[in-house]
This record gives C-alpha cells, structure tokens and sequence, in this order.
C-alpha cells in the first residue's frame, strides 16, 4: 500500500489505493491537490494488482483535471490561495526583493544583539512635587531570546525569498 504522486497541468495527482482485506482486490482511491487545497475521489470499481488501480487513479485523475468526466471536478482548486499561504505561494519579483532584504536585516540585528547585547535607556517619573518633576534614565537591556528569534524568523525570510527566485 503506497501512496504515488504525479504531476500534471499544475496539479499533483496522489493516487492512494489500498488493499481489501475480504477480496485481496485493490481501491482507486486518489486525491487531487493545488494551492494547499485537496480534493480525495473514489472509485467503487475493484482491481486485482496495485499497479492496475494506481494506473486507474492517475488517468481518471488526468481526465477530471481536463473536465472530461462528468460530475467530478476540480474547478475550485484552480483559484489562488488565502491568507497567509497567499504569501508563500506569491511568485512576484518585488515580494521575493523584499522577504530578503527583510531576512537580512532580521539577521544582522539578531546577531548584534546575541553577539554585542543591546539595550535602551527609557526615563521614569521618580518624584513629582509641584512643578518640580524628577527622573530617572533607567538601562534595559534586550534578552538573547529576543536576538536568536530574530535570527530565526530571518533565515526563515531569505529561505524564502530564495525559494521564489529559484
């Protein structure tokens, strides 16, 4: 019982036949997926060698990718992508440019602060009588953790954007 992959027009065909315990014949059961999204089909015919069924899932695959079978479609998986996978599946030029150039920065500023430390000097009201107001500059210092996320979320950015121009 495996799972085979194919491609095709764009879509990935994943046919999924399994083995029935009673008969010892095997399924047409398959999925069509693009953009994220998936769409599982099945068949109620019945073969006897893996290879048949297989063979079956991708042609019928095919065929339904094409419109030629009626009542199955795959219409709906043509459109773009939401969200946040909208973003990964983006393959302008200017959207890659900018997750790298973002990646970069994110690093370089992550391994400042793991390397150098950082810190911010913010002022504190200390005592307030009248007009009289005094403060304090007080020194916080930024966490590693917060260098080291910045390092990760960086290469995750130029990974990407190297991805997109690849």
């Amino acid at each position: 019982m495996g799972v085979t992959a194919s491609k095709y027009k764009g879509f990935k065909i994943l046919a999924q036949p399994y083995q029935l315990h009673d008969s010892k014949r095997w399924t047409a059961d398959f999925e069509i997926r693009r953009n994220g999204r998936r769409q599982p089909f099945g068949l109620d015919e019945r073969y006897p060698t893996e290879e048949e069924a297989e063979a079956r899932c991708s042609g019928l695959g095919r065929r339904i990718i094409d419109g030629r079978v009626p009542g199955w479609s795959v219409e709906h998986l043509r459109g773009e992508t939401r969200g946040w996978s909208a973003l990964l599946h983006e393959s302008t030029g200017e959207s890659m440019r900018q997750s790298l150039i973002a990646g970069i920065v994110l690093v370089c500023l992550g391994l400042f602060v793991l390397l150098r430390g950082a810190s911010f000097t913010s002022k504190r009201d200390v005592l307030e009588v009248g007009e009289v107001k005094i403060t304090a500059d007080q020194k916080q210092s930024i966490p590693p953790w917060a260098g080291g996320a910045a390092v990760v979320v960086g290469a995750v950015l130029i990974v990407a954007g190297a991805r997109k121009r690849a």
